[in-house]
Protein backbone atom coordinates (compact mmCIF):
# COMPACT_ATOMS: atom_id res chain seq x y z
CA UNK A 1 0.00 0.00 0.00
CA UNK A 2 2.58 2.11 0.65
CA UNK A 3 4.20 2.14 -3.34
CA UNK A 4 0.04 3.03 -3.95
CA UNK A 5 0.71 5.79 -1.84
CA UNK A 6 4.19 7.09 -2.91
CA UNK A 7 3.12 7.12 -6.56
CA UNK A 8 -0.22 8.81 -6.03
CA UNK A 9 1.65 11.64 -4.46
CA UNK A 10 4.18 12.12 -7.12
CA UNK A 11 1.21 12.14 -9.95
CA UNK A 12 -0.36 14.51 -7.76
CA UNK A 13 2.44 16.81 -7.87
CA UNK A 14 2.84 16.62 -11.36
CA UNK A 15 -0.74 17.17 -12.24
CA UNK A 16 -0.26 20.79 -9.94
CA UNK A 17 3.05 21.28 -12.22
CA UNK A 18 1.14 20.71 -15.60
CA UNK A 19 -1.51 23.02 -14.50
CA UNK A 20 1.21 25.84 -13.49
CA UNK A 21 2.51 25.14 -16.93
CA UNK A 22 -0.79 25.26 -18.52
CA UNK A 23 -2.18 28.41 -16.81
CA UNK A 24 1.60 30.22 -18.23
CA UNK A 25 1.18 28.84 -21.31
CA UNK A 26 -2.73 29.51 -22.11
CA UNK A 27 -4.34 31.52 -18.83
CA UNK A 28 -6.33 28.32 -18.20
CA UNK A 29 -6.40 25.14 -16.18
CA UNK A 30 -7.83 22.01 -16.99
CA UNK A 31 -10.75 20.60 -15.71
CA UNK A 32 -9.02 17.25 -15.69
CA UNK A 33 -6.08 17.70 -13.80
CA UNK A 34 -8.44 19.13 -10.39
CA UNK A 35 -10.27 15.78 -11.42
CA UNK A 36 -7.34 13.57 -11.45
CA UNK A 37 -5.65 15.29 -8.21
CA UNK A 38 -9.00 15.16 -6.13
CA UNK A 39 -9.14 11.43 -7.50
CA UNK A 40 -6.16 10.75 -6.58
CA UNK A 41 -6.73 11.72 -3.02
CA UNK A 42 -9.15 9.43 -2.76
CA UNK A 43 -7.10 6.70 -3.98
CA UNK A 44 -4.34 7.62 -1.21
CA UNK A 45 -6.79 8.00 1.09
CA UNK A 46 -6.92 4.13 0.84
CA UNK A 47 -4.12 3.23 0.61
CA UNK A 48 -2.74 5.33 3.65
CA UNK A 49 -3.94 4.03 7.35
CA UNK A 50 -5.50 6.40 9.33
CA UNK A 51 -6.34 8.37 6.58
CA UNK A 52 -8.78 11.33 8.24
CA UNK A 53 -11.43 11.14 5.61
CA UNK A 54 -13.27 13.89 7.38
CA UNK A 55 -10.56 15.93 7.47
CA UNK A 56 -9.78 16.05 4.18
CA UNK A 57 -13.17 16.25 2.89
CA UNK A 58 -13.81 19.01 5.46
CA UNK A 59 -11.12 20.61 3.85
CA UNK A 60 -12.22 20.48 -0.15
CA UNK A 61 -15.83 21.46 1.49
CA UNK A 62 -14.46 24.48 2.84
CA UNK A 63 -11.90 25.63 0.33
CA UNK A 64 -14.48 25.49 -2.28
CA UNK A 65 -17.03 27.08 -0.32
CA UNK A 66 -14.09 30.37 0.17
CA UNK A 67 -13.36 29.70 -3.47
CA UNK A 68 -17.02 30.06 -4.82
CA UNK A 69 -17.63 33.18 -3.01
CA UNK A 70 -13.86 34.95 -4.19
CA UNK A 71 -14.95 33.49 -7.89
CA UNK A 72 -18.07 35.09 -7.98
CA UNK A 73 -16.81 38.68 -6.37
CA UNK A 74 -14.40 37.75 -9.44
CA UNK A 75 -11.50 38.02 -7.61
CA UNK A 76 -10.27 34.42 -8.41
CA UNK A 77 -10.35 32.29 -11.79
CA UNK A 78 -12.82 29.09 -11.48
CA UNK A 79 -9.34 27.00 -12.31
CA UNK A 80 -7.11 28.70 -9.51
CA UNK A 81 -10.60 27.73 -7.35
CA UNK A 82 -11.17 23.76 -8.46
CA UNK A 83 -7.53 23.22 -8.29
CA UNK A 84 -7.29 24.94 -4.88
CA UNK A 85 -10.06 22.49 -3.70
CA UNK A 86 -8.39 19.01 -5.42
CA UNK A 87 -5.14 20.30 -3.37
CA UNK A 88 -7.54 20.84 -0.07
CA UNK A 89 -8.44 17.07 -0.75
CA UNK A 90 -4.39 16.20 0.11
CA UNK A 91 -3.64 18.63 2.93
CA UNK A 92 -6.91 18.13 5.24
CA UNK A 93 -8.27 21.05 7.71
CA UNK A 94 -4.88 20.41 9.93
CA UNK A 95 -2.58 21.61 6.76
CA UNK A 96 -4.85 23.51 4.91
CA UNK A 97 -3.55 26.89 6.31
CA UNK A 98 -0.01 26.44 5.68
CA UNK A 99 -0.37 25.23 2.20
CA UNK A 100 -2.85 28.21 1.43
CA UNK A 101 -0.32 30.60 3.84
CA UNK A 102 2.61 29.49 1.20
CA UNK A 103 0.27 29.51 -1.85
CA UNK A 104 -0.17 33.45 -0.76
CA UNK A 105 3.09 33.91 0.06
CA UNK A 106 4.09 33.23 -3.27
CA UNK A 107 1.30 34.96 -5.33
CA UNK A 108 2.56 38.39 -3.87
CA UNK A 109 6.66 37.06 -4.84
CA UNK A 110 4.71 36.10 -8.31
CA UNK A 111 2.64 39.30 -8.49
CA UNK A 112 5.81 41.43 -8.17
CA UNK A 113 7.87 39.67 -10.51
CA UNK A 114 5.56 39.95 -13.03
CA UNK A 115 4.80 43.57 -12.33
CA UNK A 116 8.94 44.35 -12.70
CA UNK A 117 9.11 42.49 -15.87
CA UNK A 118 5.49 43.90 -17.46
CA UNK A 119 7.47 47.53 -16.60
CA UNK A 120 10.79 46.41 -17.99
CA UNK A 121 8.83 45.15 -21.27
CA UNK A 122 6.81 47.82 -21.57
CA UNK A 123 9.85 50.19 -21.08
CA UNK A 124 12.13 48.52 -23.73
CA UNK A 125 9.70 47.86 -26.25
CA UNK A 126 6.51 50.09 -26.02
CA UNK A 127 4.12 49.33 -28.46
CA UNK A 128 5.14 45.62 -29.46
CA UNK A 129 2.63 43.73 -30.29
CA UNK A 130 5.07 40.64 -30.37
CA UNK A 131 5.55 40.42 -26.78
CA UNK A 132 4.70 37.24 -25.19
CA UNK A 133 1.00 37.52 -23.39
CA UNK A 134 2.48 36.61 -20.40
CA UNK A 135 4.44 39.58 -20.11
CA UNK A 136 1.74 42.15 -21.49
CA UNK A 137 0.29 44.99 -18.67
CA UNK A 138 -3.45 43.59 -19.20
CA UNK A 139 -2.63 39.90 -18.88
CA UNK A 140 -4.02 38.12 -15.85
CA UNK A 141 -1.61 36.35 -13.10
CA UNK A 142 -1.17 32.60 -14.01
CA UNK A 143 -2.33 32.07 -10.29
CA UNK A 144 -1.74 28.30 -10.35
CA UNK A 145 2.20 28.83 -10.58
CA UNK A 146 1.47 30.06 -6.72
CA UNK A 147 -0.42 27.91 -6.34
CA UNK A 148 2.29 24.96 -7.12
CA UNK A 149 5.01 26.37 -5.23
CA UNK A 150 2.67 26.60 -2.25
CA UNK A 151 2.00 23.24 -2.66
CA UNK A 152 5.39 21.84 -3.20
CA UNK A 153 6.55 23.37 -0.23
CA UNK A 154 3.75 22.17 1.66
CA UNK A 155 4.32 18.87 0.72
CA UNK A 156 8.15 18.82 1.57
CA UNK A 157 7.13 19.93 4.98
CA UNK A 158 4.07 17.65 5.28
CA UNK A 159 5.30 14.34 3.39
CA UNK A 160 8.62 12.07 4.94
CA UNK A 161 9.76 12.26 1.34
CA UNK A 162 13.40 10.95 2.89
Amino acid sequence: MLTIAIVCAVAALSCVLAAAVSDIMRFEIPDGLSIALAALAIVYGFATPGFDWLSHVGAAVLVFGVGLFTFARGWMGGGDVKLLTAIAAWTGLHDMLLQLTATALSGGVLALVLIAARAGVAVARPGADTTPRLLRKDAPLPYAVAIAAGTFWWALQAWPLS
